[in-house]
């Protein structure tokens, strides 16, 4: 037997439409349209799209300063001995992949017309949704 969240969000699935999933797919493209999505009124006015679009801005700004982070690591790690530049290009690749498997992941749970909320900036994301700022 389902439970009631089960059946709300399964009803708010069926209830959605191709274009509200479409729109919240291509806000992950880049940060442009989710920037362009908050902007132009036909679009902002739709919580999902707005979600992701917050969503994705966010995760390009985690991304880019998890990439600064990995780039440190492998610079420390490059000036150790042998083992060391190994290390630094397996940490690199496997830091890489992991944002682009997780971006993967955004994508398509945005097509499925589901609001996966990432752990730290899914809440944030769902509070500037709500508050719509660039009105």
């Amino acid at each position: 037997m389902k439970s009631e969240h089960e059946l709300s969000a399964t009803a708010d699935l069926a209830n959605m439409d191709s274009t509200e999933r479409l729109l919240g797919a291509a806000a992950y493209l880049t940060f442009v349209p989710a920037i362009l999505f908050l902007l132009i009124p036909p679009v902002k006015s739709r919580r999902f799209a707005r979600f992701h679009s917050w969503q994705s801005i966010l995760f390009a700004l985690s991304a880019g300063i998890f990439a600064l982070a990995l780039k440190l690591v492998f610079v420390v790690l490059s000036i150790l001995p042998l083992i060391g530049f190994l290390v630094a290009w397996l940490s690199l690749g496997v830091g890489f992949l992991a944002i682009v498997v997780l971006w993967a992941v955004l994508v398509a749970k945005a097509a499925q017309g589901r609001s996966y909320e990432l752990p730290l900036i899914g809440p944030l994301a769902v509070r500037l949704a709500e508050l719509d700022i660039l009105r």
